[in-house]
């Protein structure tokens, strides 16, 4: 029996058990009654009515869209699993976590949150051939959070759904790694990620662009712990330069390489762009205040089309980079070479644009 039936069966035991102030009392409580019984039947209603949109974990877009059409959100993990469920017209309210968000994994409790509104972050892309940790310096506002764990889920678990969300929101696979062997150590001195002696470790690096920004995320996982990095630097205004010859310098001291940003072409074309004008100046910069320093030139295309095509390409628009060094520049022709890798050497799958996108680039090599 419902609660609404029993203040019903109530009302009528009291009017027929008292004449007078009992019925007063038996009306009142028919009237709550019958407020229960049409409160239970709204909500009813509204449950058959209220739409709910499911989206995987991470699936911004699917939010967005859900939330433009006054529907509530529910995230899901890889499993179908309700994670959490966000009222519609909640998005966009002010919050102290990062503006990309990267949800949790269902079951998580935050143990430490660190915002920094701008700071360089060491990103680790892979391991250099004497094993150490390869690291590329991003910048911006960078999020650190570390959640403890849910019992009796496997780091292989927990990592795939984080791996899960962060393609569904448009960013491509850097990096990954899974084990000590494979991972390497040295990961609290370099990434301040304290794994500890733990043999189960898995790591992912990812990145793309996401509206305006570009975000890069680094999560590692252990049995205990994971650790979720947010870095999130803002697309350049036009006319900027997109490097300097400080941040060139600093990571061909590091690594050997660097990617050169804030260099355009059009597209399948290697004639230089005028907006990568500030990215080469930086370069002769760099060679300026080095005079020892010998550069390789290397260009890098993705997959698509003829990869006899693509190579040529690569090597076509690695010479235009040095041309215009040379000419425009003064750097001296002797400190430089070029050579095209084509699609050889990716740096990230290419099955999605932010993949492709991270795969057409330059790079500088210390010779």
């Amino acid at each position: 029996m419902t609660p609404s039936h029993r203040l019903a069966c109530l009302a009528v035991v009291i009017s027929l058990a008292a004449p007078a102030a009992a019925q007063d009392i038996g009306r009142s409580l028919k009237r709550t009654a019958e407020r229960a019984v049409q409160s239970e039947v709204e909500r009813a209603v509204d449950r058959e009515v209220r739409r709910v949109t499911r989206c995987a974990l991470g699936d911004e877009r699917c939010a967005y869209e859900a939330e433009r059409r006054g529907e509530d959100v529910e995230y899901v993990d890889s499993r179908g699993r309700v994670v959490q469920q966000a009222p519609a017209g909640s998005r966009g309210q002010a919050a102290s976590g990062p503006a990309f968000r990267v949800l949790p994994y269902a079951g998580s409790n935050v143990r430490e949150e660190k915002v920094l509104a701008f700071d360089a972050y060491p990103f680790v892309v892979g391991r250099e051939s004497n094993g150490d940790l390869r690291t590329r310096t991003v910048e911006g506002r960078v999020t650190k959070t570390v959640y403890d764990n849910p019992s009796g889920r496997s780091t292989l678990e927990i990592l795939r759904n984080y791996e899960q969300a962060l393609l569904a929101q448009g960013l491509a696979r850097v990096y990954s790694c899974n084990g000590r062997r494979e991972c390497g150590s040295k990961w609290k001195e370099v990434a301040d990620i304290n794994v500890g002696v733990a043999g189960d470790i898995r790591y992912l690096a990812a990145e793309g662009r996401v509206g305006a920004s570009a975000i890069s995320v680094a999560v590692m996982v252990n049995p205990q712990r994971s650790w979720v990095y947010v870095v999130e630097a803002e697309a350049m205004q036009t006319g900027q330069a997109g490097v300097s010859a400080d941040e060139l310098a600093a990571e061909l001291a590091a690594s050997g390489a660097v990617r050169l940003d804030g260099i355009y072409f059009d597209t399948g074309k290697a004639t230089l762009k005028p907006e990568s004008g500030d990215s080469l100046a930086q370069v002769a910069e760099l060679m300026r205040r080095d005079p020892s320093l010998r550069l390789e030139i290397v260009g890098h295309t993705d997959d698509v089309g003829d990869a006899a095509a693509n190579q040529r390409l690569s090597e076509e628009r690695a010479l235009a980079v040095r041309s215009a060094l040379v000419i425009e520049h003064r750097v001296p022709d002797r400190r430089l070479r070029s050579r095209g890798a084509g699609e050889s050497e990716p740096v990230a799958p290419n099955s999605s644009e932010a993949g492709r996108a991270l795969n057409r680039r330059v790079e500088l090599v210390k010779q």
